[in-house]
């Protein structure tokens, strides 16, 4: 982008209203704001690159996930071998192990039929402890033996688990993301809270092991499973970040184009004006990025 020019008279205290239509899905159109749809017939095994450590001394899982079948032990995870799990997670939450240790549940989750919540399951190899979270609280936690080690030939499979041949998760999936490192509360919190269409994870692309974007291209051509786009409570998404309180109403500084770091870095732009809705209705529609 060229930066402020004539045809954006954009000044500091502005509340201009621009009157271009919004996606009635995430905002922009981006084929990464699509869900994975899986059917209940599904073998899916993602192909990893020897270059990728998905687990190795700590690692955060989180997605957004949407459980479209009844019944339990649905799982919409696995990463292990055959005889060694390294995690999996049931698409209700109440059946989530780490190594050897099965999450202990401290409260039981309320999970509803084709409704999206958000979960992240951490695992500290220092400590052993593990955790997992539902829409940003933790609901349970577990502990891991002494030496444990993830097997060389571990591969990653979603939509079901090789110990439960034959049952599916049959659900949606979206913005699933690993993280070399443990994710702290806030961050889990966050991520959850600024909505499904959010971007904010992309503040933390810097300890991403795998991005959104490598699913989506990894099983967008796979037999039986489809790209659903998502719809959002809000149609404001692609720069909602700053709709929180931390930066609405507040101006444009150094310090915080340098905090929200990457992809906002064409914020520097508009340096020393006032953030509201005329700015970002303006970003979400000239800057797709």
């Amino acid at each position: 982008s060229s930066g402020i020019n004539a045809e954006w008279p954009l000044r500091p205290g502005s509340l201009l209203l621009l009157l271009l239509p919004l996606s009635h899905s995430c905002g922009r159109e981006r084929w990464s704001d699509n869900a994975l749809q899986y059917n209940a017939f599904n073998r899916s095994k993602i192909h990893l690159s020897p270059m990728v450590t998905l687990v190795k001394d700590h690692f955060t899982l989180c997605s957004w996930v949407n459980k479209m079948l009844p019944g339990k032990d649905n799982f919409w995870a696995f990463y292990g071998t055959e005889s060694y799990p390294v995690f999996h997670i049931s698409d209700d939450l109440k059946k989530v192990g780490v190594f050897n240790s099965s999450i202990v549940l401290s409260k039981t989750p309320d999970i509803t039929l084709n409704q999206w919540y958000h979960t992240c399951l951490s695992w500290n190899g220092d400590s052993g402890e593990s955790s997992l979270y539902l829409n940003g609280q933790l609901i349970g936690t577990g502990h891991t033996s002494d030496g444990v080690k993830v097997p060389d030939d571990s591969e990653l499979f979603l939509n079901w688990c090789p110990y439960s041949d034959g049952v599916f998760f049959g659900g949606e999936l979206f913005k699933l993301q690993f993280y070399k490192e443990v994710l702290k509360v806030e961050q889990v919190e966050r991520l959850h809270h600024q909505g499904i269409c959010s971007d904010v994870d992309q503040l933390y692309t810097d300890i991403m092991t795998l991005p959104w974007e490598y699913f989506i291209l990894h099983e967008k051509y796979r037999f039986n499973v489809q790209l659903v786009p998502v719809k959002c409570q809000s149609e404001h998404s692609a720069w909602n970040v700053l709709y929180s309180e931390s930066y609405l109403g507040n101006v444009i500084s150094t310090k915080m184009v340098q905090d929200l770091k990457k992809r906002w870095e064409l914020l520097e732009e508009f340096a020393g004006h006032l953030i509201d809705e005329s700015l970002i209705e303006h970003l979400i529609h000239h800057h797709d990025i």
